[in-house]
């Protein structure tokens, strides 16, 4: 016998979110939940970012330097003076993107990335371009980085892993893709029109980053990962996630801070001096300028696998031990790099070392939210990437020990103790009482 009306008329049914999809996608039957959408834009403007602050310049300092009077060292000046400005930048973003959201931010980052990118390819005075190099670091800290992984951290919790591997992965795939693709541009149509094709590819982002980007579930009557608690209404508003900011005399005084902070602060000193610095290392194997880039495409390759596949194993193991793992496996790789000679070593120097520096940039927004909680994620985040700034005594090292050496090897043994090191740092790394909560 069936149910009784007063029965039907018992049971409570909260109320759903609008539109199909999202009622399919909350109810775990839609075939996509909406924070993928938004980890497609995040993925886009990490590579977007990762062009035109770094790879594009393989391709195009050459050229820059023949057609501008300039010499390379001018031209590396740039990064130097704009790195500082894209921190500060970072961390005022990091201040009021709870206020703003990310939405906002991705959509003027891209426009100013875009227009200063174009302007690289036009001035003729290098003050000038030293300007809007700052300019395309600072758009780009507008709509990657830390607002692209907070739009990310917004949407997921269960599955916030794999979703921040993915958005990530942009960051090494567009070593793969843009070097190549800004040469052949360079060689089609010029210098300066390549300079605009790319610039105005970033510039289409803007309107997506509107069109898609939402700051966080609750914003369309969702819960992360697109579950609804059984006990628990869809939220409604773009105000219902609550974003809290940890004061940073809080945040010094808690020992999580400090060994995630120092731990990804010098592993990453010496990853990305050694990925800067790759072509050339190479060539000092015996490559030719055309097999070293092809290798470097390969590490490239290595390191956006690394990132899928770091971001992953965080959805079903303690990032903190993944972590260690991972700064270890890092160490074994400039072993093989401090070694190699000849094919084997060098290509497991490839494969080691590029799968495991792949997951430096994935697992630390990854660690972060973990330990602090999607809440606090921005408030925590910007001031954990103040640590980044140790890259410095990386490529202090790599300098040094080849000027008075004629080799890179003692920098790369001094990062092998830099990573066991951190290994030890993270590993005991547990989630703060808010993360748990959260």
């Amino acid at each position: 016998m069936g149910p009784t009306s007063s029965h039907q008329g018992s049971e409570i049914h909260p109320p759903q979110p609008r539109g199909w999809r999202n009622r399919r996608a909350a109810k775990g039957k839609g075939p996509i939940y909406y924070g993928w959408y938004v980890v497609v834009m995040a993925f886009a403007a990490n590579f977007a970012a990762a062009a035109t602050q770094f790879y594009a310049f393989n391709a195009f300092m050459l050229p820059l330097c023949a057609e501008r009077g300039w010499t390379r060292a001018d031209i590396n000046l740039a990064p130097i003076v704009g790195y500082g400005f894209g921190l500060a930048g970072q961390y005022f973003y990091g201040a009021i993107i709870g206020r703003i959201g990310p939405r906002r931010f991705m959509t003027i980052g891209a426009l100013v990335s875009a227009t200063a990118f174009i302007c690289l390819g036009q001035v003729e005075d290098l003050l000038l371009f030293y300007v809007a190099y700052t300019m395309v670091i600072l758009g780009n800290a507008a709509m990657a980085s830390l607002v692209a992984n907070t739009a990310v951290s917004n949407w997921f919790v269960q599955y916030r892993g794999r979703a921040l591997g993915m958005a990530t992965s942009g960051l090494t795939l567009a070593g793969v893709i843009i070097p190549f693709a800004a040469h052949h541009l360079l060689h089609v149509i010029g210098l300066n029109n390549a300079f605009l094709t790319i610039g105005l590819a970033i510039g289409c982002l803007s309107p997506l980053a509107w069109l898609v980007v939402r700051d966080s579930p609750e914003s369309k009557g969702l819960h992360p990962d697109g579950r609804i608690p059984a006990t628990a209404d869809p939220p409604s508003g773009p105000s219902a996630m609550e974003v809290c900011t940890v004061p940073i005399k809080v945040l010094v005084k808690t020992g999580s801070f400090w060994r995630v902070g120092l731990a990804y602060g010098l592993a990453s000193a010496g990853v990305f001096a050694v990925v800067f610095q790759l072509g050339p290392r190479f060539q000092d194997l015996g490559y030719d300028g055309s097999t070293a880039m092809l290798l470097v495409t390969f590490a490239s390759i290595a390191g956006t696998c690394g990132k899928f596949t770091w971001g992953f194993l965080c959805d079903r193991f303690p990032p903190s031990r993944l972590a260690a793992v991972m700064f270890c496996l890092v160490g074994v790789g400039q072993i093989m790099g401090l070694i190699a000679s000849g094919p084997v070593t060098v290509g497991l120097f490839i494969l080691i070392f590029g799968f495991g520096m792949g997951g430096i940039m994935s697992t630390f927004p990854i660690m972060t939210a973990w330990c602090f909680g999607r809440h606090s994620f921005a408030s925590v985040f910007r001031v954990l990437a103040l640590f980044l700034s140790l890259q410095a005594v990386g490529y202090v090292a790599m300098g040094q020990t080849f000027r008075l050496t004629g080799s890179y090897d003692a920098a790369y043994l001094l990062f092998v103790f830099i990573d066991l090191g951190a290994a030890a740092m993270v590993l005991g790394v547990k989630p703060t009482e808010a993360a748990i909560i959260a």
